[in-house]
């Protein structure tokens, strides 16, 4: 098995004064500029790295900020989101070339876009999908139960101890979970015409 981590860095040029061709980088009160880095490592399941599968660099356009509540109605090409897409095809593109080894596209929260799932339903061969969920989407069940409800009412089916190193002041520690899983059947985003999707959901918490 090899894990396909893929995040997002911020390359902050705000400080050179001779450079063009940047875009801003946070929130329209922060006025820091630069490049958006979106890289896609390989790893062994213990940690080890393998090297680089993709990597997607760009500038934010200036005109656009503040326009999100616009960019939200555009599909997904034509939004930062299909950064995300683009991973997972790159993933796919590896896992051609290594048809005996499970490759896993792992993402966290930002990543949980139901494209993504979509992905690997169009391509049930392909890389298999882990996504840390963002829970205010408020994802619901097929059913139109809620999500978390559901997965909280399951029952517990183990215990697995996390090592928090020391943060700050914050001593290190161990966190004992509790771990739930269960198939799940997702309720389609409104209005995009997508079909449910099956998907295990496994939910952990101290």
């Amino acid at each position: 098995m090899v894990l396909t981590v893929q995040d997002t860095s911020s390359l902050n040029y705000t400080t050179p004064r001779a450079t063009e061709g940047l875009g801003p980088i946070s929130t329209s009160k922060d006025p820091s500029v630069g490049m958006l880095l979106h890289e896609t490592m390989a790893f062994t399941p213990e940690g080890i790295p393998l090297g680089l599968l993709d990597v997607q660099c760009w500038a934010r356009d200036p005109q656009e900020m503040g326009k999100k509540h616009r960019r939200a109605q555009l599909p997904i090409e034509q939004k930062e989101s299909m950064k995300w897409l683009n991973s997972y095809r790159a993933v796919h593109g590896a896992q051609k070339l290594c048809p005996d080894t499970t490759l896993v596209s792992v993402g966290d929260r930002e990543s949980d876009r139901y494209e993504r799932f979509l992905e690997k339903l169009k391509h049930p061969e392909g890389p298999e999908v882990l996504v840390r969920c963002e829970r205010s989407r408020k994802r619901k069940t097929e059913q139109g139960d809620d999500l978390w409800e559901q997965m909280e009412a399951q029952p517990v089916a183990g215990f697995h101890g996390v090592h928090i190193p020391q943060r700050g002041c914050q001593i290190p520690r161990e966190a004992k979970l509790e771990v739930r899983h269960a198939p799940i059947t997702l309720q389609p985003p409104k209005d995009k015409g997508y079909p449910p999707m099956n998907v295990w959901m496994v939910h952990a918490i101290e």
